[in-house]
């Protein structure tokens, strides 16, 4: 998602958060549709730039800081609790 690659994902586990609407998601074990998800992005260049940008939009919003600071921010809630 960061190099602007549209996503076909997995719509199974954590995949759907993460990725949100920036990429085409497909049921895990259903090959027919993983091709016909391939052949969209492959086939439509609108869908393809569409999904371009939602995942260079989407990838920018997570990073180490990010992270440290929203671990931390549960730590400190989780502290302030006792």
């Amino acid at each position: 998602m960061a190099c602007g690659t549209p996503v076909v994902y997995s719509s199974a586990g954590s995949l759907p958060e993460v990725v949100g609407d920036a990429g085409l998601p497909v049921r895990p074990g259903h090959l027919e549709d993983l091709s016909a998800a391939l052949l969209r992005v492959l086939g439509e260049p609108h869908l393809h730039a569409t999904l371009r940008q939602k995942a260079l939009e989407r990838a920018a919003q997570f990073g180490w800081q990010t992270a440290a600071r929203q671990t931390l921010d549960v730590y400190r809630r989780a502290a302030s609790t006792r």
